[in-house]
């Protein structure tokens, strides 16, 4: 004999088909149509915050960072690790630097003297390791595995590069006579080294990627060079970064992808109206449209290197700049912050009653600075 269910089962159960066909229709809604995301963002999620109304913390005439859910003071020789409420977690001491570079990847935290010689590498609060190096350090970069790219200059080369394994161990070094070393990445199987270097001796400025194999310099293979490429005459290289197995250069005019030692451009600054560019774990740039002669729009365009699918947000006016970091994209007005990811979505918005000073960036937290205090948002 079949039961049947009782008037009130029905119900409950009616209830809980209805809530999962409206989250079914408003998910939908949320990822396909603007509208709707942007009225649940305001007003369901409630994603729209203020100044004065976040956890905060106090400086003066400090340097800061954000390192995974960590707002980093250096002061005083001192680094101070504020959690996202604002309280004081955790401090390493006798980091003897006066004008830091910051730089960070995973686990690991590095910290250099710009134009100095001291360098510390960070990792579960602990300095893993430090040097003072020869010459004056100019730049430098690190994987998630905590190999560290330093490049120095004002020696006897315009630039000397020298690879560090996670335990400070020095690898090998490549010196550049005529060229200067204006970015670096190190891919993360630790296969390879890459360097952008640019050469202002001549009339024209000249631009090349040059690719090391890490596995054939440490046998001292006299072939080390895995890949070298030469950009146009005048092409000014920016920035590169390691997608995968590929690597992303951006130029002052274009952006390129190396694939199996094959470059190509994925766009160009000149065919669009682009006004600003960068990388993270995708490309990013802010493209005008003029709808009319009085008004424009103005597009936020995230890029996929490995298949060039496009995700778009739409702004109501003109940026005054982009950061970038991991899978969060920063679009600052002044006093108006957008931070959205990867996908296009928003994460958060953050309205200042005066223009803000500077951000720092993970993809945890992000820090709003002003003269006097940092503002620490969650993200």
């Amino acid at each position: 004999m079949i039961k049947k269910l009782s008037k009130k089962k029905l119900i409950i159960i009616s209830i809980i088909l209805c809530i999962a066909l409206l989250t079914i229709i408003f998910s939908i809604l949320y990822e396909k149509n603007d509208t709707v995301r942007v009225f649940f963002d305001k007003y369901i999620f409630r994603k729209n915050v203020t100044e004065n109304t976040l956890p905060s913390v106090s400086i003066q005439n400090v340097h800061s960072f954000a390192f995974k859910d960590y707002l980093v003071v250096l002061d005083n020789n001192v680094l101070d690790f504020y959690n996202k409420s604002a309280d004081k977690s955790f401090s390493i001491e006798d980091v003897e630097i006066a004008d830091p570079i910051f730089e960070a990847n995973g686990d690991f935290l590095c910290i250099a003297e710009k134009n100095g010689s001291k360098i510390y590498v960070i990792s579960n609060r602990n300095i893993v390791w430090q040097k003072n190096i020869e010459g004056q350090i100019s730049n430098l970069s690190i994987n998630k595995n905590g190999y560290v790219n330093v490049s120095i200059s004002n020696t006897s080369h315009k630039t000397i590069c020298t690879l560090y394994d996670e335990n400070g161990t020095e690898l090998f070094t490549s010196y550049f006579a005529n060229s200067y070393i204006i970015d670096s990445s190190i891919s993360n199987d630790n296969k390879f080294l890459a360097l952008a270097e640019a050469n202002f001796s001549g009339i024209t400025i000249q631009s090349n990627i040059k690719v090391i194999s890490i596995d054939k310099a440490l046998v001292n293979n006299e072939d080390t060079i895995y890949y070298n490429y030469s950009a146009p005459a005048d092409d000014f290289i920016i920035n590169i970064d390691y997608f995968n197995d590929n690597l992303l250069c951006l130029y002052d005019n274009h952006i390129d992808i190396i694939k199996d030692k094959t470059p190509s451009t994925i766009t160009n600054f000149a065919d669009n109206n682009i006004l600003f560019a960068d990388m993270n774990n995708k490309l990013i740039q802010v493209e005008k449209h003029s709808t009319n002669l009085l008004s424009s729009e103005f597009e936020v365009q995230i890029l996929d290197a490995s298949n060039l699918e496009k995700k778009v947000y739409t702004l109501e006016k003109e940026p005054k700049s982009i950061q970038v970091f991991g899978n969060v994209v920063a679009i600052n007005f002044g006093t108006e912050i957008l931070f959205i990811n990867n996908s296009g979505w928003l994460i958060k918005s953050y309205t200042s009653s005066h223009e803000v000073q500077s951000i720092v960036l993970s993809n945890e937290i992000a820090g709003i600075i002003y003269k006097d205090k940092i503002e620490i948002l969650s993200l």
